[in-house]
């Protein structure tokens, strides 16, 4: 969910003088959403005002996920493009060990955390069983099963479908970075939509399992299409083309620009979300999550465009940004824990303990074992 080692250059600007610190102001939004979409909904916490803005986070917030995967496209092709521009088909070794770093550590210390102190049952169960959680979700398979989907921390199903994006994005970068961006997008729309239009001729809307049918429909390639849109803007700006010049500059005009764009892309979509049953419509699954994603890659232009992304009021969010894959990963362990072992607390005591021990959490965890990583393979 999170990739640090890239920093590029806007088109039009001299070199060296925007690196994009909006990014991490949005993966913090992802974060926040997901977190308090789960405290919301597992941890029985209505402490929110009920207006629309809160309910995006209390009712929406697992549309993190989805922001996550147009800023996972985004970042992803930058370093992989950024790879190929460097040492072509060489890069892949390079690329291959720096997204293991950066995401095995952690993800293992939490799996085996929640298995030891959550879920101790699961080393007693029959052993094809445990090995079929265990191996699948060491070989980043897990989230392609309804069995073990969610087995092992929850979150985790989708660093299994940003594992398997890493390895796509390994191969086809070198084509991908010849390629034109609309091209690309084109391509992944088609992809994307008649995957999830297949899923639903075998797993009928309004028939199948809510459970089962999310599996197939989130998955590659039925996700393709928002990691595209943030390869599209990769694009744009990595090779400088008109559209880059014209409308990802940094400056206030096109900043406004897109965040009007996204306004109205997202606005659009959670009105459709609100108004029409999601999982038992056919033309919503297939459509729905490229809207979402288009509002998000807009959200993501802006960001990239904000004059002001690095100044140090932001600095608060955007170390809530880097911590991200942290609280996306120690965040459910959190919330089970204070269920479990204080089940008298609620309300905003609740909360504001899950906010309190997740952000320590992966903080630590950030400054301990995912920055030394990073450090050590940027070398």
């Amino acid at each position: 969910m999170t990739d640090r080692d890239t920093q590029a250059h806007v088109s039009g600007n001299p070199p060296g003088a925007t690196n994009y610190p909006g990014v991490d102001l949005l993966r913090a939004l992802a974060a926040s959403l997901v977190l308090v979409y789960h405290i919301a909904q597992l941890g029985k916490f209505n402490g929110l005002p009920d207006h629309a803005l809160a309910r995006i986070f209390t009712a929406y917030g697992w549309i993190g996920v989805d922001l996550f995967l147009v800023i996972s496209g985004f970042v992803i092709a930058l370093s992989a493009f950024s790879g190929v521009a460097r040492h072509g088909a060489q890069f892949r070794r390079p690329f291959a060990a720096r997204r293991l770093a950066r995401i095995v550590p952690l993800y293992l210390v939490t799996c085996v955390l929640f298995v030891v102190l959550l879920k101790p049952h699961y080393l007693f169960i029959p052993k094809p069983a445990l090995l079929a959680h265990i191996g699948s979700h060491l070989l980043f398979v897990h989230n392609l099963m309804p069995s073990t989907h969610g087995s092992i921390n929850g979150p985790t199903w989708s660093v299994g479908l940003e594992m398997q994006f890493y390895l796509v994005m390994m191969w086809l970068a070198p084509w991908l970075a010849r390629s034109k961006a609309w091209r690309v997008l084109l391509v992944a729309l088609l992809v994307g939509a008649g995957w999830r239009f297949l899923t639903t001729l075998v797993w009928v809307p309004g028939e199948a399992t809510v459970a089962t049918q999310f599996v197939f429909l989130t998955q590659l390639p039925g996700t393709i299409d928002q990691f595209a849109l943030g390869i599209a803007l990769a694009l744009a700006v990595t090779q400088r083309n008109a559209f880059a010049t014209r409308f990802l500059t940094v400056n206030w005009r096109t900043f406004v620009g897109w965040s009007l764009v996204s306004l109205v892309l997202l606005s659009l979509a959670m009105w459709l979300v609100r108004h029409y049953s999601y999982w038992t419509s056919t033309s919503m699954l297939v459509g729905w999550r490229p809207l979402l994603g288009a509002g998000f890659a807009a959200l993501l232009a802006a960001v990239v465009t904000l004059p002001i992304a690095g100044i140090r009021l932001f600095a608060p969010l955007r170390y809530l940004g880097t911590i991200s894959y942290g609280v996306y990963l120690w965040h459910m362990l959190v919330i089970i824990s204070v269920n479990s072992w204080v089940p008298d607390i609620g309300g905003r005591r609740f909360a504001l303990t899950v906010v309190a021990c997740t952000l320590l959490l992966a903080s630590l965890s950030w400054h301990l074992l995912e920055k030394p990583n990073i450090r050590y393979y940027k070398r």
